[in-house]
């Protein structure tokens, strides 16, 4: 499985300087649906679209991006074939905000939505907040926890949650995503978001700088999710990899250095590099995958219109030649393409290790 995070304007902040990236449209929307065209007629099983919020972070760094959900809501029927992952902050939005919003995009895609949940690296008492989020929001998506659903004399549905992290009292519509519930993604960095993952997730996208590194938070992950009585194959563990591609391996190198000494900082951000040919990339794809490290990759490209057109263009093909990937495009929901049969285990409380 390939997935493409294409938020923004590419994985690091001057991103918009390089070939095909335009400055003065970093909120075009029209551009967006472009790119995710190109990925999935490129067969790409998913594209990741971030959001948090923001305080002003300084000159010449991202101050602003497309609202995730709205920008997938609007390129679901441009992009009949792709799952759509919108991320959407749990710690600051109200839940049936959020499952509303994500419903939305299930609806518009025909059932390819997914919900991607951002945690804060070391934080217990934000991942707490996040899986209690993460549980009322599937309830709402199930209609499930009917006790606190009560209508009005106008008859009008009302949904009142009173919490000790927040609290819901207002007229609610069913929140139903008409597909089934969407898939739960959960990006972790550390074995306190690998435990929230087991808790939530039917998805977790890991970041580590090596393989050693991914196959130490899957290990924790799937520890985890057993000990929850989860069962851990049912998960499905994606690497981040944050790639520069180019005909050359030496010209990628290159890139890559450069990109580091302007920004003077690690270019993939905690996440693995890959620097090289497409043919390089699906070597690393390929010992990944057949050794069981992940099922997949999310990856993050440097600049979104030279690297999408690499992944497009070299990567697939060369996985597709190995095997590795499907030549036909798949139906179905993007859970169904996942081989996820059911919703997530019931959450229980995030324990402090």
């Amino acid at each position: 499985m390939v997935g493409v995070d294409l938020t923004a304007a590419g994985a690091r902040p001057g991103a918009h300087r390089t070939r095909g990236g335009i400055a003065a449209l970093p909120f075009d929307g029209q551009r967006f649906v472009r790119l995710v065209r190109t990925a999935e007629q490129g067969h790409v099983d998913l594209v990741v679209l971030d959001a948090a919020f923001l305080l002003h972070p300084g000159r010449g760094r991202v101050a602003g991006r497309l609202d995730a959900a709205v920008a997938a809501a609007r390129v679901a029927p441009h992009a009949p074939g792709i799952g759509l992952v919108a991320g959407v902050d749990p710690l600051h939005l109200d839940p049936s905000a959020i499952a509303g919003a994500v419903a939305g995009i299930d609806r518009a895609s025909g059932g390819r939505a997914a919900w991607q949940v951002g945690l804060p690296a070391g934080d217990e008492r934000l991942a707490r907040h996040a899986v209690v989020a993460a549980r009322r929001i599937g309830r709402l998506w199930d209609h499930a926890d009917a006790r606190t659903a009560t209508r009005d004399p106008d008859g009008r549905r009302r949904l009142d949650h009173d919490g000790i992290r927040f609290a819901v009292s207002r007229p609610a519509e069913p929140i139903a995503a008409p597909h089934g519930r969407p898939p739960v993604v959960v990006r972790v960095t550390d074995e306190t978001g690998a435990r929230a993952a087991a808790l939530v997730a039917d998805v977790v996208r890991i970041v580590a700088p090596d393989q050693a590194g991914v196959l130490a938070l899957r290990s924790a992950v799937r520890e985890a999710a057993a000990a929850e009585g989860r069962d851990p194959d049912e998960l499905r563990v994606l690497a981040e990899a944050y790639v520069v591609l180019a005909a050359q391996r030496e010209s990628a190198l290159a890139r890559l250095a450069m990109i580091e000494d302007i920004e003077g900082a690690s270019a993939g951000g905690g996440a693995f590099v890959v620097a090289g040919t497409p043919r390089h990339l699906a070597d690393v794809v390929a010992e990944w995958v057949t050794a069981g490290t992940v099922d997949g990759f999310v990856l993050r490209p440097a600049a979104l219109e030279a690297d999408l057109d690499a992944i497009v263009t070299g990567l697939v093909p060369d996985l597709q030649a190995r095997g590795l990937f499907p030549v036909e495009k798949t139906t179905g929901s993007f859970r169904e393409r996942l081989g996820l049969h059911g919703p997530a285990a019931p959450v229980r409380a995030l324990q402090p290790a």
